[in-house]
């Protein structure tokens, strides 16, 4: 299939996935350009040529992959759109009650402070597939390319630097088969190439074995993490409330926590975090988090009228980066959605 003719793209930056950090990457670069140039002009400096950046996404459209609920600081929304409110960002709420408590068996223990690196003081609780929806619309305008159902299958390369990527193949049986509906996947040249597809992405796990840049360095640290989000009855969701625990029902050796936020429209998100390290094979993350939801002080909270969503993500934390590619947010670290929504 090496003969097989392809449609080809360039450009001069190439950002892989349309979540948070691709789009915003890609609107601060789009941004910095146009300081750089109105300065140049000013001081009578070298302009930079017209830079095409352009940002490919194997979802149908931007934002469908996205399904995470999240505390987000405001402070870098504040710094890339200092008129964010004006624009309609999708925000929830601003973080209002805060809530950091250990979980017995049957009772809770709230902390009497809370911990520096939980303290959401001043965050908003947003939706991340709302936010990104958003955002999209808001990258384009600043002539950027969005260009989604381009899923990318595999890096180019010229000799050991990356030039691009080639999108996945479409109309190949399960055998390996050419069907009749058959169209090859297009190559995107790219002067630099941004990797941002999300925790364990195929071609970050490529890049990082092809150049060893996990070579003495501390192996990625993975968790799962479960959540549904709820529809409760009217009145019973403060908009705002964030609560993290610790314990039950997680054994001492497993290190994770459950989360509840509250959401506007009576919604509430309940999720368990899982870390992937644990020793019984027998560890279910999915019934773990059934028994989250029945702890007295959860099921007090979260006693609702009906399921509205279901989703399962994993997590790592790390960084990696080479010469002419560069692996952002969930490439490195950070949390990508695992599952679809299930109404």
């Amino acid at each position: 299939m090496e003969n097989i003719e392809r449609d080809t793209l360039e450009v001069d930056v190439l950002f892989v996935g349309a979540g948070p950090a691709s789009l915003a990457g890609a609107l601060r670069l789009r941004q910095l350009i146009g300081k750089h140039n109105e300065e140049a002009a000013r001081t009578g400096g070298r302009k930079l040529d017209e830079i095409t950046i352009a940002v490919i996404e194997k979802g149908r459209e931007i934002g469908s992959h996205m399904i995470s609920g999240a505390v987000m600081d405001i402070r870098p929304l504040e710094e890339l759109l200092p008129n964010w409110k004006e624009l309609g960002a999708p925000v929830e709420s601003e973080v209002t009650v805060e809530d950091v408590s250990y979980l017995t068996r049957r009772f809770k223990i709230k902390s009497p402070i809370v911990p520096p690196p939980l303290n959401n003081h001043g965050k908003y609780v947003v939706s991340l597939n709302k936010l990104i929806r958003w955002l999209g619309p808001v990258v384009e305008e600043s002539d950027v390319m969005l260009i989604p159902e381009f899923p990318a299958a595999e890096l180019l390369y010229d000799g050991d630097r990356v030039i691009g990527v080639r999108t996945g193949d479409k109309g190949i049986g399960k055998e390996g088969e050419i069907k009749d509906t058959y169209s090859p996947g297009a190559d995107i040249f790219a002067k630099v190439t941004v990797l941002g597809e999300g925790s364990r992405g195929s071609l970050t796990k490529k890049l990082v074995e092809k150049f060893n840049l996990d070579e003495g360095k501390n192996p990625q640290v993975y968790a799962a993490g479960v959540k549904e989000i709820w529809e409760l009855p009217k009145g019973r969701v403060t908009p705002g409330f964030v609560m993290h625990t610790l314990g039950y029902p997680l054994p001492n050796d497993t290190f994770g926590g459950g989360f509840i936020y509250g959401m506007q429209n009576d919604l509430l998100d309940i999720g368990l975090v899982v870390g992937l390290d644990y020793q019984d094979p027998y560890t279910d993350p999915h019934r773990l988090f059934q028994e989250f939801k029945q702890h007295p002080a959860i099921a007090k909270c979260s006693k609702a009228e009906r399921c509205f969503t279901t989703a399962q993500r994993r997590s790592r934390k790390a960084a990696c980066s080479h010469s002419r590619n560069i692996s952002e947010t969930d490439s490195c670290s950070s949390v990508i959605p695992q599952a679809s929504s299930i109404p």
